[in-house]
């Protein structure tokens, strides 16, 4: 037990594992976006053709299912580190949280109906649907329900900038992309449920920036007031071109498989519309670096680093999505395209969340 103990809260949920959790938690956001992109780029789609299992028979990939087998499983892999990942932060963070006694309570409650629901499950998969297992699967999500409420409820009240309710959201998110993925399969790739896919990755990423914001606030810096006017316009034209160019990626040739229809909307058109909030976004954060760096040039400065960082990478980015464009969107370049369009969303938030900082 002493051993137990020391590892878990000497270690593994040790409140100096802070930064690294924080790390982990944005960088993996990222990258699921990437692996993702990769299981639609190999046509891997449906890989593993059904869910929660791989096949009806297994529930991991068999040599029958080969390449694309093998691809889609990992991505389901990667969920699993995702979520051990989000489990570690949120220990992390109810340690630091000023009012951890007071919260436990709805903790358990909240974790007791995440083990009822896991374990009926299991019995579902087992002996099929019953009376015992539905009542099983409700009891276990009002539990969740209820617990995960007066968690958000208290931990808001104590701290209302916290890193304890991003921190459990986060792991909240990961679920619901879970299950989304699994609807994704069900559905046979339809690209509206892909798009959504890729919507709860983007809240996901910026539910990740946000908590490392908090936990690893930044120091107090000069911010020019143009800058801080453009801060949610900015964020705003942003959002706007990111949910335009997953319709974008609806209607082009990558499915996930070759035999899945697309969206049935214009590519070239719909290119146009992706591109004219992208252009806009550009000017936005244009006129907030030039108006930033009247302040302050250096990179010291945090708001003037993120603006930097924003700039380059949407300039970048546009400029894939013109060379993809021309070149017929071949798979490396929507790959990159995709993992850019993942930090932007990062950066979006980062400074949005630094330059409408009160402090």
């Amino acid at each position: 037990m002493k051993v137990l103990k020391f590892l878990w809260f000497d270690i593994l949920a040790s409140k100096a594992r802070l930064r690294l959790y924080l790390w982990l938690s944005l960088v993996t956001q990222i990258l699921i976006v990437v692996t993702g992109g990769l299981v639609r780029l190999t046509a891997s789609g449906l890989g593993c053709p059904t869910w929660p299992k791989c096949t009806e028979d297994s529930l991991i990939t068999t040599q029958e299912m080969g390449f694309h087998g093998i691809i889609e499983f990992g991505n389901r892999l990667l969920t699993f580190v995702l979520l051990i990942i989000s489990i570690l932060m949120f220990a992390v963070a109810m340690r630091l949280h000023s009012q951890t006694k007071q919260l436990l309570p709805a903790t358990w409650i909240f974790f007791s109906g995440v083990i009822l629901l896991v374990a009926f499950i299991g019995v579902n998969a087992g002996f099929g649907i019953s009376g015992l297992v539905l009542t099983g699967w409700l009891v276990g999500l009002l539990a969740m329900v209820l617990g995960g409420y007066y968690l958000v409820r208290l931990a808001k009240r104590a701290e209302r900038k916290g890193i304890l309710v991003p921190a459990f959201g986060l792991g909240l998110g990961i679920i619901v992309q879970a299950v989304i993925g699994g609807i994704t399969v069900l559905t046979g790739l339809n690209p509206w449920i892909v798009g959504l896919h890729f919507v709860v990755s983007g809240v996901l990423i910026a539910t990740a920036t946000t908590m490392f914001q908090r936990g690893l606030p930044s120091p107090v810096a000069n911010k020019a007031k143009l800058a801080i006017s453009l801060a949610w316009p900015t964020s705003v034209v942003g959002t706007i071109a990111v949910l335009f160019g997953i319709v974008v990626t609806g209607a082009g040739p990558h499915a996930g498989d070759i035999d899945t229809p697309r969206n049935g909307l214009d590519l070239e058109v719909w290119q146009h519309y992706h591109s004219y909030p992208g252009y806009l976004m550009l000017a936005l954060i244009t006129l907030q670096l030039f108006s930033q760096l009247r302040v302050d040039k250096s990179l010291s400065n945090p708001i003037t680093k993120t603006l930097v960082l924003l700039f380059v990478g949407t300039v970048i980015q546009a400029a894939i999505g013109v060379i993809q464009s021309r070149l017929g969107v071949p798979p490396l370049l929507v790959g990159a395209h995709m993992l850019g369009a993942a930090v932007l969303i990062s950066l979006l938030a980062l400074q949005l969340l630094r330059l409408r900082d009160k402090r």
